[in-house]
C-alpha cells in the first residue's frame, strides 16, 4: 500500500548516502529503509531519484508530485530492495512529500544566544554536501553563508585574544568563509599586537614586517589617502575595517603599516637621539605621503635651532636660514640672522680693520646690505687709510677713493686695462668642485645674493705676490656653482 502525505518517519537515509553505498545492496535485500531525495523521474508505479540509477517501483499508483517551483521535488520513500532476476529494485511501500532543501536549510538555521559556531558548521556540512551531490550552486552558498557565520561566532568568542583570533582565522581558511573574511579577522588580531608592542622597539619592527607581507598593498605609498575613511578608522579600526570594500582595505592596510612605521621610526629616534630634522627626513623616505607629520617634526627642529642661534656657527645657521626659507618662514629667518649677526657685532667692531671687514662680508654674505656693508668699510678705512683689503673690497662694491673720500664710481667710467694672469686649469664654466679641486679652498671669499641667486668671489693668492678674483654664480645647492669670470688683482706690495 503506497501513502501519500502521511509524516514523514525519523531516521531517514539520503539519496546521496544510499548510492555511497552501493556495494552493500545486495545485502540489504528485504530490509526496510527509509531514503530521501530529490526526485528526477515519476510514472504511473515508477519513480527515480536524481543522481540514482535504481528504479523505485510501487505495486499501486503513485500520487501526482505536484510543485511549487522546480526545486520542490523532494520526498521521503519507505520500503525494501527485492530481486527481479539479477536486477534489483526498491519496491516503495510508503511516500511523502518533504520540503525542499533552502525550506529545510532555514528551518535548520541555529537561533538563540547559546549558539555554537560548531552549529553553524554542522548546517554549512550538511548544505555542502547536498549542493555538491546535487551540483546545487545555491545550497552550495548556502553551505558558504554557514560556514560564514559559525566564523562570526567563533571570531566574537576570540574577540581580545589573540591566539583564539589566530586559530579563528585559520579555520576560516579551512571552513572556506573567503579572504575578505580571513583578512578581517588577521587585521584584528594586528591591531591586538599593535597595542601589545607600544613602546618595544624589536617587537615594532617585527610586526611591521608582517603586516607588509601580509596586508596587500601596505607596502604601497600609492595606497596612503586621508579624509573621512581614517578619521573613522583611527575610532573605531576593527568596525570600520569590517564595514570596508576591497579598495577601502588597501588604504586601511597602508594606514596600519605606516601607522606602525611612525611609532618605530620615532622610537628609533629616540634611541638614537636624532635632531627632528633626521626624523623628518627618515618619515619622507620610508611614508612619503605622510608630508605633515614630515612638516611638523621639521618645524619642532627649527623652532628648537631658533632658541639656540646665537650659539651657532655659520655653516649651521646658513643651513637653519635655508630651510626656514623652504618651509615659508623667511620673515623668522631673517629674524635668526639679525639676532646671530648682533650676538657677534660687538666683538667685531672692537677687532678694528680685520673685525670690520669680517662684518662687512657677513652684511654681504647673510643680509645682501650694500649700504651697511660700505659703511662699515669706510670706517675701517678711517682707522687705516689705504689699506689694500679695505680698498678692494670697496673697489669690488662700485666704490672708488677721489680726494681722500669714497664714492660711487660714476656710471660709464671703465678702470685701467690689465693683462689677466689665470692659472692653468682654470677657466670660465667650470663647476665650484673643479674649482675646489684644481685651486683648493680660496684664502678669502665674499658672497652677495642676488635675485635668487648667490653670487660670490673667491680670491686666490698672496696678498704681497700675484692674485686672482673667480667670480661664481651659484644656488643653495653648492654643486651648481658655475665660474662665471676670472679677474687678475694688482699686488699689494
Amino acid at each position: 500500500m503506497t501513502f501519500w502525505g502521511s509524516p514523514p518517519v525519523p531516521g531517514a537515509v539520503s539519496i546521496q548516502e544510499f548510492v555511497k553505498a552501493k556495494k552493500k545492496w545486495p545485502s540489504q535485500v528485504g530490509l526496510r529503509q527509509v531514503i530521501e531525495g530529490r526526485y528526477a523521474i515519476t510514472g504511473r508505479i515508477l519513480l527515480k531519484f536524481q543522481h540514482c540509477q535504481l528504479e523505485f517501483r510501487s505495486t499501486e499508483p503513485l500520487p501526482k508530485l505536484s510543485r511549487r517551483s522546480k526545486r520542490d521535488v523532494n520526498v521521503q520513500v519507505v520500503g525494501r530492495l527485492r530481486r527481479d532476476g539479477q536486477k534489483l529494485f526498491f519496491q516503495v511501500e510508503r511516500i511523502s512529500k518533504q520540503d525542499d532543501d533552502l525550506m529545510v536549510y532555514a528551518r535548520r538555521r541555529p537561533t538563540g544566544s547559546k549558539v555554537k559556531a560548531s552549529d553553524w558548521f554542522v548546517l554549512a556540512d550538511w548544505a555542502s554536501r547536498r549542493g555538491s551531490f546535487y551540483d546545487d550552486p545555491l545550497l552550495q552558498e548556502k553551505a558558504s553563508e554557514a560556514n560564514r557565520n559559525g566564523i562570526g561566532v567563533a571570531r566574537s568568542q576570540a574577540s581580545g585574544k589573540l591566539q583564539s583570533l589566530r586559530d579563528v582565522s585559520r579555520l576560516a581558511v579551512t571552513r572556506g568563509a573567503g579572504a575578505d573574511v580571513q583578512r578581517a579577522i588577521e587585521h584584528e588580531a594586528f591591531q591586538l599586537e599593535l597595542r601589545a608592542a607600544a613602546g618595544k622597539l624589536e617587537v615594532l619592527g617585527r610586526l611591521r614586517d608582517r603586516i607588509g607581507r601580509g596586508l596587500v598593498g601596505a607596502r604601497d605609498s600609492k595606497n596612503g589617502a586621508s579624509g573621512p575613511l581614517l578619521v573613522r578608522y583611527r575610532q573605531d579600526p576593527v568596525a570600520v575595517y569590517d564595514q570596508a570594500n576591497s579598495k577601502e582595505r588597501l588604504t586601511l592596510h597602508r594606514a596600519l603599516y605606516t601607522s606602525v612605521a611612525m611609532q618605530l621610526i620615532e622610537l628609533q629616534a629616540r634611541a638614537a637621539g636624532s635632531s627632528g630634522y633626521q626624523v623628518a627626513e627618515t618619515i619622507r623616505r620610508e611614508i612619503p605621503e605622510a608630508v605633515g607629520e614630515a612638516a611638523r617634526w621639521e618645524r619642532l627642529a627649527m623652532d628648537a635651532d631658533l632658541k639656540r642661534v646665537v650659539s651657532m656657527s655659520r655653516a649651521e645657521l646658513d643651513r637653519l636660514s635655508s630651510r626656514m626659507k623652504a618651509a615659508g618662514r623667511a620673515v623668522e629667518a631673517a629674524s635668526a640672522v639679525d639676532d646671530w649677526l648682533e650676538a657677534r657685532r660687538g666683538k667685531l667692531m672692537d677687532d678694528g680693520v680685520a673685525g670690520r671687514l669680517r662684518w662687512a662680508d657677513l652684511l654681504l654674505a647673510l643680509k645682501n646690505d650694500r649700504r651697511r656693508a660700505v659703511t662699515t668699510l669706510i670706517e675701517a678705512d678711517g682707522l687705516k687709510p689705504d689699506d689694500r683689503e679695505v680698498a678692494e673690497r670697496l673697489e669690488q662694491l662700485g666704490y672708488e677713493k677721489k680726494e681722500g673720500k669714497w664714492g660711487p664710481v660714476p656710471s660709464g667710467k671703465g678702470g685701467r686695462p690689465r693683462r689677466d694672469t689665470v692659472p692653468v686649469g682654470v677657466q670660465v664654466g667650470m663647476s665650484g668642485k673643479r674649482l675646489l679641486a684644481a685651486m683648493g679652498a680660496p684664502r678669502r671669499m665674499t658672497r652677495v645674493a642676488v635675485r635668487g641667486a648667490i653670487s660670490e668671489i673667491w680670491v686666490y693668492g698672496d696678498p704681497g705676490g700675484s692674485r686672482i678674483a673667480v667670480h661664481l654664480v651659484r644656488t643653495r645647492d653648492a654643486d651648481n656653482a658655475v665660474v662665471r669670470s676670472i679677474s687678475q688683482l694688482p699686488s699689494r706690495r
